[in-house]
């Protein structure tokens, strides 16, 4: 009898446990620091800039301006937002895109270091989180009745004062993963726009904390790519 309610302890403190940390495992979600955890802690002021280093003007069109925008509010919903105090960093100072977009079109898109653009006066930035698109592309390149999101993109921090490289990532970001999807003329423009969030979201995760299942997920969950008949 005494060996009975011994085995019944063990197996109910067994219990006890699993569950406990079932329940931690529940409470801490799949949350997942950033790569560069420490970059943008404290007080800063960061510039989000990005620019294609190839043409092609038919697929990449406004991909580069498109892609600084939601890094920008990412970046600001994710970190000075973010609802977590433990990740919340309300002194970080995202400098808004209308004043990063006025000053290259002021110079044609002409510059030679993203250092450059976060010393102008009217920028005064710590940091720029500089993006350059070496790939862009949506249709297949060997058959233009499919379409399968690649973007190559080299994301480089770099501090302003000295134009030195703080952090630095090279991505390639293909999407639907799997396997390309048939395409038609009404379907393109969303799903361009949605890979563009893809890419975005892919970026500004180097920097915050993020959902790794809702990040890769992304495009099933709001495009059902991977459904697409």
């Amino acid at each position: 009898m005494k060996k009975i309610h011994l085995l019944l302890l063990v197996l109910a403190m067994v219990g006890c446990q699993g569950a406990a940390l079932t329940g931690l495992v529940l409470f801490k979600g799949t949350e997942v620091p950033p790569k560069f955890d420490d970059l943008l802690k404290g007080e800063k002021r960061v510039a989000v800039v990005s620019r294609a280093v190839y043409s092609n003007a038919y697929e990449l069109q406004n991909a580069p301006r498109e892609i600084a925008r939601q890094v920008s509010v990412l970046l600001n919903d994710n970190i000075r937002h973010a609802t977590r105090l433990n990740h919340r960093n309300n002194k970080l100072h995202v400098v808004e895109q209308s004043k990063v977009e006025a000053w290259l079109d002021d110079r044609n898109n002409d510059f030679e270091s993203f250092s450059e653009v976060g010393r102008d006066k009217s920028i005064g930035a710590d940091i720029v989180i500089g993006i350059d698109i070496v790939g862009f592309q949506i249709r297949h390149p060997q058959n233009a009745s499919l379409i399968q999101g690649r973007c190559h993109v080299q994301v480089q921090a770099v501090e302003c004062a000295t134009g030195k490289i703080l952090a630095s990532d090279k991505l390639m970001i293909v999407d639907p993963p799997s396997m390309p999807i048939p395409n038609n003329p009404e379907l393109e423009p969303q799903f361009r726009a949605q890979f563009i969030r893809v890419v975005s979201t892919r970026i500004a995760t180097l920097f915050h904390y993020y959902d790794k299942n809702k990040r890769d997920r992304i495009d099933a969950d709001n495009l059902e790519m991977h459904r697409i008949n």
